[in-house]
């Protein structure tokens, strides 16, 4: 499990090295809303969020980290990590086990075209839809 939070924590630091030329004011900011609280992972039971998500409402969603952080299916689409935002932080608690499987946090639809992940210890990380699917991983 320890290799999944390292390729995390690699996707990560990529996300960061790719945006670091752009400013928040770029991408419209990645604040959506109040501060929310920390998720835990609930065993049996996965948080993808409704079919048809609404705008700027915060749902309870779990990404899969054993392929790292970059894609994810919501609202019955696939969406890719197209930013992160180091210095935003909206969920305030404790960080989720750096061995779990699973991160517990919040996916905010922003816009049409654009929606945010937020967890406990993490920057905001922001997705776009696509049409690809991800490839499968080992």
């Amino acid at each position: 499990m320890k290799s999944s939070r390292q390729a995390a924590i690699a996707l990560l630091s990529a996300g960061v090295l790719f945006s670091g030329c752009s400013s928040s004011s770029d991408k419209g900011g990645g604040h959506t809303g109040p501060t929310l609280p920390a998720r835990t992972v609930t065993e049996g039971k996965w948080q993808e969020g409704p079919a048809e998500p609404e705008q700027q409402k915060p749902y309870p969603y779990d990404i899969d980290t054993h392929c790292g952080i970059k894609w994810v299916k919501f609202g019955g689409r696939w969406w890719v990590l197209d930013f992160v935002f180091p210095s935003v932080e909206q969920v305030k608690g404790e960080p989720p086990s750096h061995y779990g499987r699973r991160l517990a946090g919040y996916m905010t639809l922003i816009g049409a075209e654009t929606a945010n992940f937020d967890a406990a210890g993490m920057p905001t990380m922001q997705f776009v839809p696509t049409e690809d699917e991800p490839p499968g991983c080992a």
